[in-house]
């Protein structure tokens, strides 16, 4: 089941934006400037208390509250330009209204007009006596603003403030990923959290389908990936295979795509390998990679791009290539003919020799490559998009900027949320503590960045990785309230931000959660909060669960 959790009557905002004081006052009488000091503030006042009545999360760029409502009745009808007629239908099934193609007054409104210059993701919300209207140049756009205006229907009057939003996102790129190799998570899972990032506008899921632990996507050309590669996980290697078949996988795919989500898949390589050599180990280079001196590994890896690539419409392909272990390469005797027949020095190097050629590959095939930060030092192909995620290292973020390189910033600090919530929690991994709050503020960034290479940044994804969550109720204790944290940081401009308004407005989505049974972490409430994962579901359920599907 996909509880969408939104319409919901918030009620928190407590300010806006003051409006300026003129160079006027510096020359007026201190009685007279007293007097326009209190006028000001009473107008401040004012705006605020009519700001109150709105609660939504991500907080919008411009909002023009006003003094009204436009209720909802049997004849309120939502009525679309021609390229949003998908849209049209979609909200009012949300909202339990009909579609008209043509209506006056009462009606939600769809519609091109009045969009010029805004952004591919921009809209423009306006609420009056007649009713609701969006403008926008794009479906994700007037999505959207959708996703506003479900947020600002109290679903118990069903009545709208009237308001004016302007509103576009800080950065491109909205990203969660979720890692589903170390341990597994079934469609239904995916599409929840599919769900959840569309209420909070997050426009890019990465999934993790390779590692050591387990191979988790079907592969028509090699069936012994899910019959050997699928078996286990990092906490039971003798686990049952566990996979997505094409068709969930496609959609999978196309119910993100309807929620204007692209699904990004990362097959990794030549690193966290353990699971494909399991199944095939005649591709196996040691330490837990591929081998990267013999053809039948590039011929497989590219096999099996071109299944993923008909799979996934992405323009985007990650291809990992992070944490290599070297050291199995340097006693191979293919590895050292390799060597002298590309002209290389050093086993090492052939790490760089093995991302330039499929990043090269990838670009080929008319996607763009990404991969993590290591792989700046080999100086792929410069379409490369490059995912900063060790904090402990900015000269990393600094060289692929400096490269020309595109980044996405997912550094460990403070954007892993398989890290605990506050000091109470047992400290994994890196011993880091990654608070809501963390979130929210984002990334340290180096202070010398030149804005010119700040422009290179596509925006910031938060990891779920998995290694110590291994069911459903943990994962969700895990991401929320992280991940919208995450989404008002990645939507909201920085002048708009507040962590203190921001956690005023998710009390009542808290609330929410509550009331559906979504565990979720409280930091007013720490100690009521779940603290360990539940043990994943027997694999008779497990197995009925995916047959239900």
């Amino acid at each position: 089941m996909h509880t969408n959790l939104t319409p919901i009557n918030f009620r928190t905002r407590t300010s806006v934006e003051s409006p300026p004081v003129c160079s006027a006052v510096k020359k007026t009488t201190p009685q007279i400037m007293r007097n326009l000091i209190i006028v000001i503030s009473l107008l401040a006042t004012s705006l605020a208390a009519s700001s109150a009545e709105l609660n939504l999360i991500p907080w919008p760029a411009k909002v023009q509250p006003r003094a009204g409502q436009f209720s909802l009745d049997g004849k309120t009808v939502v009525m679309a330009d021609a390229p949003f007629t998908n849209e049209a239908a979609r909200l009012a099934s949300a909202i339990h209204l009909q579609t008209n193609a043509a209506a006056g007054k009462n009606r939600i409104r769809l519609t091109t007009d009045g969009a010029e210059g805004l952004g591919e993701e921009a809209y423009r919300l306006e609420v009056d006596p007649q009713g609701v209207t969006i403008h926008a140049r794009s479906a994700a756009g007037v999505f959207y603003g959708g996703q506003t205006l479900r947020q600002l229907l109290d679903p118990k009057t069903r009545q709208i403030p009237f308001v004016n939003i302007e509103d576009a996102p800080r950065y491109a790129w909205r990203g969660l990923m979720l890692d589903v190799s170390r341990h597994f998570f079934d469609k239904p899972t995916v599409l929840q959290l599919l769900d959840w990032m569309a209420d909070y506008k997050l426009n890019r899921f990465h999934l993790h389908l390779t590692d050591d632990a387990a191979w988790r996507l079907e592969i028509k050309k090699y069936p012994e990936l899910t019959q050997a590669g699928a078996r286990g996980n990092f906490t039971d290697a003798n686990a049952p295979a566990r996979f997505f078949t094409r068709a969930e996988m496609q959609a999978i795919v196309q119910y993100a795509a309807q929620r204007h989500i692209v699904v990004v898949p990362e097959i990794d390589m030549p690193g966290h390998a353990s699971a494909a050599t399991r199944a095939l180990p005649h591709l196996d280079g040691g330490m837990h990679t591929y081998h990267p001196a013999r053809e039948e590994t590039y011929d497989f890896l590219q096999n099996v791009l071109l299944d993923v690539m008909q799979t996934f419409p992405s323009p985007w392909i990650h291809f990992g290539g992070d944490e290599v272990n070297t050291s199995g390469w340097s006693k191979d005797a293919d590895v050292a003919e390799k060597l002298r027949a590309v002209g290389l020095a050093k086993p090492q190097q052939l790490e760089g020799y093995f991302v330039r050629r499929m990043t090269k590959y990838i670009s080929e095939q008319g996607r763009t490559p990404m991969g993590w930060d290591e792989i700046v030092s080999a100086k792929p192909t410069t379409n490369t998009v490059v995912f900063w995620w060790r904090h402990n290292k900015p000269e990393m973020l600094e060289q692929a900027l400096a490269g020309g390189y595109a980044v996405v910033l997912t550094p460990r600090s403070p954007y892993y949320l398989d890290y605990p919530q506050d000091q109470s929690y047992p400290k994994i991994g890196w011993k880091l503590l990654n608070t809501p709050e963390a979130v929210y503020r984002g990334p340290l960034l180096p202070t010398n960045l030149p804005s010119a290479q700040r422009k290179q940044i596509l925006g910031v994804e938060a990891c779920v990785w998995t290694e110590r969550i291994a069911s459903v109720p943990y994962l969700e204790f895990m991401v929320m309230p992280r991940m919208v944290a995450l989404a008002e940081m990645a939507w909201t401009p920085d002048n708009q931000r507040d962590f203190a308004q921001f956690s005023a407005r998710l009390k009542p989505f808290m609330a929410q959660y509550r009331q559906l049974g979504i565990q979720s972490y409280d930091a007013d409430q720490p100690d009521s909060s779940l603290r360990e994962a539940s043990p994943l579901p027997t694999p008779a359920s497990a197995a009925a669960a995916h047959a239900n599907n």
